[in-house]
């Protein structure tokens, strides 16, 4: 198994945190505050890389303090240059609020500049992220994440200039420089946070990525997206099947537990679970999502511990689930540096040596 450390440049400033509601007033932010955090975070991206984590990731998001990146073209950039060894996944850019030729321009750039280390999930978001810029309904926004990854693939892949007459997008000439180092294209993703975007991924033999979404709901996540995949006539390997959750790693178990209570501002709780309890109502799964939301509200995370308890709690993941990566947020906003750090490196001594030899459980969910 596989570990991905998120870049999420979590503003550190507690009073921004602190307020009810979104969009998050700019007079909040403190630009001293602002400078540090993203010191701080490409400091524990190069940490991460040097430890041994195999990917670094990074995500869109607008208008909070939770996550300061709203161009992943910038950070990617940045990242290229102080993460030497590490995959760089772009999890992802927003399609609703991009233009996919320069999502596709952008993409072959990064992938230029980390010498071919680029993997990326083109997102549509969840609905406060993809009206950032404008109406945009939930089907519409879907409709469109979906056609945008296969105009995104086509343009990273044709070698001629062509035109595009889709549903959502119609351009009259593409053909973009710099072409991407991987070939057909860097490894390419879908969300699996709804079933339907599983069975897309699956369909078109894209890899599958899940969030903050408790184990039974990723086994039937993944089983659905094994088997959608088998029907497409191909067999997804195990660094395909990625799922981003929080992560505290601490020396003792109750500095862990501390870490833990606080680790969420209340706000971001809410809305983790209000936006993957709307995507799967009705689907068999809503008491576990309800005993999931409980949990999450209650302080706890999907794994929080000492060493030696993450690992049994990453194994027992693994086991439930197939997937080959975990990409984990290790703060959101409210954790001290110092205590980010030591959980950073806790995880790259003591966890991850352990957890790189274990093997996703491929045939308990996919047949």
């Amino acid at each position: 198994m596989k570990a991905s450390f998120l870049c999420g440049v979590h503003y550190e400033g507690q009073i921004a945190h602190a307020h009810q509601g979104w969009p998050a007033p700019p007079e909040l932010y403190d630009s001293d505050i602002g400078q540090q955090t993203f010191d701080h975070f490409l400091e524990y991206a190069a940490f991460a890389d040097q430890l041994g984590f195999d990917w670094i990731s990074i995500s869109e998001h607008h208008y909070s303090p939770h996550i300061l990146t709203p161009s992943l073209a910038a950070i990617g950039g940045a990242l290229s240059q102080v993460v030497k060894r590490a995959r760089i996944a772009s999890l992802g850019p927003l399609v609703p609020v991009n233009n996919p030729v320069r999502l596709a321009e952008e993409i072959a750039m990064l992938d230029v500049l980390t010498h071919g280390r680029l993997n990326v999930l083109p997102l549509r978001g969840t609905p406060n992220e993809y009206n950032v810029y404008g109406s945009v309904s939930t089907e519409k926004s879907r409709a469109m994440t979906h056609e945008a990854i296969l105009l995104i693939r086509k343009a990273l892949t044709e070698t001629r200039p062509f035109s595009w007459e889709g549903e959502h997008f119609q351009f009259p000439q593409i053909a973009i420089w710099p072409r991407p180092v991987q070939k057909p294209t860097p490894p390419m993703y879908s969300s699996g946070n709804n079933l339907d975007s599983a069975k897309f991924a699956a369909a078109n033999r894209l890899g599958m990525c899940t969030s903050f979404l408790p184990a039974p709901v990723v086994a039937l996540t993944t089983q659905t997206y094994y088997e959608q995949a088998a029907a497409a006539g191909w067999q997804p390997h195990a660094d395909m099947i990625v799922h981003r959750n929080h992560i505290v790693v601490a020396d003792t178990a109750a500095e862990a537990a501390e870490l833990e209570r606080n680790f969420l501002p209340t706000l971001l709780r809410n809305n983790i679970a209000r936006n993957i309890s709307a995507n799967r109502t009705g689907t068999g799964v809503d008491a576990e999502l309800g005993e999931w939301a409980a949990r999450l509200q209650s302080g706890h995370l999907a794994f929080a511990g000492t060493p030696d308890m993450v690992v049994e709690q990453i194994q027992a993941f693994g086991e439930r689930t197939g997937v080959g990566v975990l990409d984990f947020i290790f703060t959101g906003g409210q954790t001290p540096p110092s205590a980010v750090r030591r959980s950073i490196e806790l995880f790259g001594r003591e966890v991850l040596p352990r957890i790189h030899s274990l093997e996703p459980a491929l045939a308990a969910v996919g047949g």
